[in-house]
């Protein structure tokens, strides 16, 4: 792939003094060290175009309001983009216990910041099928049942969890990154107030519910987040919007934990079936005691009731 890529950066006649691999994900997408002049740049390489052509698009509407890198070169034709380096400053690296509470603070005034604006030009709303269709992850690849067993529990799941949907649509629809986790947050801690907090995968981002974000930060499955962060977490985000209803944000956050998580343990599923990729496998024990937790709460005991034997719990 190296090869390729210098090949079309020769090509196109972009000058460098090296090129290096740096992090893949759990797309195909690949990210390299690129050495220019002085400078050390993140190349992105993906061969879906229309990933990188929605990076592009969602970068023009985030650029002024939240830090995002800067794009420096557009090969998107070639399936490329050159892009500032927010350089080893990622929060999986740089979390530690005495910065936890800042740095978790900051992410969140970044969402708090996106979410009083109104950013929704031509974005998809985060509709009940795409919802049901992440969910379904987990019945199609999870499960290791029959495919009409598995049907079975997937429409009782769905059938349930539509009516809950209906609630979490009564909070506020904002700007949704969809993948709002340590590994896409990066700290910049020469920047001003939430610009401290850097975004990079936002590529997939939705019009959606506000807990969605939260969600993702505060239940993360690379990461454990102590009760006590998570409920500061909650309760800072609410302080800041009086007039949402705190017993539905609540019931929501859990509707949305549930879901996540679902859809997660589906696509680490599949990274490990399909894609050979078993680095995410040690992460499905906290992904499953989350789920778990979250299920056990009395609203949510038709679905625990679904799930409990599947799960074993």
């Amino acid at each position: 792939m190296i090869n390729e890529i210098i090949k079309k950066l020769d090509h196109k006649k972009i000058k460098f003094d090296n090129l290096r691999f740096l992090a893949g994900d759990a797309s195909d997408r690949k990210y390299f060290l690129i050495k220019q002049e002085n400078n050390t740049n993140v190349l992105m390489f993906d061969n879906d175009s229309k990933n990188l052509e929605r990076f592009i698009k969602i970068s023009y509407l985030l650029k002024e309001h939240v830090s995002i890198p800067e794009i420096i070169t557009d090969l998107k034709e070639d399936d490329i983009l050159i892009i500032e380096n927010f350089n080893k400053n990622k929060f999986s690296e740089v979390l530690k216990k005495s910065n936890r509470i800042k740095l978790y603070k900051v992410a969140l005034d970044a969402l708090l910041y996106i979410h009083k604006k109104k950013i929704n030009k031509k974005l998809v709303q985060y509709s009940k099928k795409i919802f049901f269709d992440e969910s379904n992850l987990f019945f199609d690849w999870y499960l290791d049942l029959s495919k009409k067993r598995v049907e079975l529990l997937k429409n009782e799941f769905n059938s349930i969890f539509s009516d809950f949907l209906d609630k979490v649509y009564l909070l506020p629809s904002v700007f949704i990154h969809r993948d709002y986790h340590i590994d896409n947050l990066f700290y910049l801690k020469e920047k001003e107030k939430h610009f401290k907090c850097g975004w990079i995968d936002y590529q997939d981002a939705l019009i959606g519910p506000c807990v969605y974000d939260v969600v993702s930060l505060t239940q993360d499955a690379r990461i454990d987040v102590e009760k006590r962060t998570e409920n500061f977490l909650i309760k800072y985000y609410l302080d800041n919007f009086k007039y949402i209803d705190k017993d539905l944000f609540l019931f929501s956050y859990t509707v949305i934990a549930i879901q996540r998580h679902l859809k997660v343990l589906g696509i680490f599923k599949r990274l490990e079936m399909r894609d050979n990729k078993k680095n995410y496998i040690k992460h499905i024990p906290r992904v499953l005691r989350l789920l778990e937790s979250n299920l056990k709460k009395n609203k949510f005991s038709p679905l625990f009731k679904i799930l409990e034997k599947p799960l074993g719990l």
